[in-house]
């Protein structure tokens, strides 16, 4: 017998698990800090991911660029993510004020369709927003057009995930591309492992790819 958690908040392990007794594999966040005997954890590198959109997003020429999406708890996935994006425009020499280019929250289109138009009356001039999930970005394209912008040529926009509806929308969506079928084949031969033969724990990053599409304009 095993379990398989799925993300979600750090701090639900550290305070409301008492020790993992049966194996136990947890999904697109990392559990290494955790110390759970019987705990695996498999993630993407969402800082590293996060830095290479920021990157992107500068060799395209944008310079104001806005955060959607999330929460800022350093249990949460989120908060890597931003940590990727401060230390990218801090190399790039980038302007980065989170509490003016940053709009958490939840991960829903309703959520993010909301947020985006609260950050666009807060920072007008923003060129490009990267949104911490492809559902969120959805939203956020949305909620551009009903404001009267258009996706790319006013505002540019990117993802995370990978998600198929993405690649159909109007713009195709930039966006990151997590590997769900080798943290699924990786967490599935962890717990095997973990259930047979009482291996010890493992965490590990699965690689990411930035998949360019067509929600990213060139700023002249």
């Amino acid at each position: 017998m095993g379990i398989f958690f799925l993300g979600g908040d750090l701090e639900l392990f550290q305070t409301g698990f008492s020790p993992i007794t049966i194996p136990c594999v947890l999904l697109t966040n990392s559990a290494r800090e955790l110390g759970f005997e019987n705990l695996s954890s498999f993630t993407t590198d969402d800082g590293a991911a996060a830095e290479q959109v920021i990157e992107l997003l500068s060799g395209h020429g944008h310079r104001h660029i806005g955060l959607l999406g999330g929460n800022w708890s350093c249990s949460q996935i989120s908060f890597r993510r931003l940590t990727g994006c401060r230390n990218a425009c801090a190399r790039l020499n980038i302007p980065f004020d989170v509490d003016r280019q940053c709009e958490p929250c939840r991960y829903s289109m309703p959520e993010a369709y909301a947020a985006t138009r609260v950050l666009l009356e807060r920072c007008p001039e923003l060129t490009a927003i990267f949104a911490v999930s492809d559902v969120m970005a959805l939203g956020a394209i949305r909620a551009l057009r009903d404001i009267g912008k258009r996706v790319p040529e006013d505002i540019s926009v990117v993802g995370y995930d990978g998600l198929v509806s993405g690649q159909y929308s109007l713009p195709r969506l930039t966006t990151v591309r997590q590997d769900t079928q080798q943290l699924a084949e990786r967490g599935v031969d962890a717990l095997l492992r973990g259930i047979a033969r009482n291996s010890p724990p493992v965490h590990e990053l699965v690689p990411f790819q930035l998949i360019e599409g067509e929600s990213v304009a060139q700023l002249s």
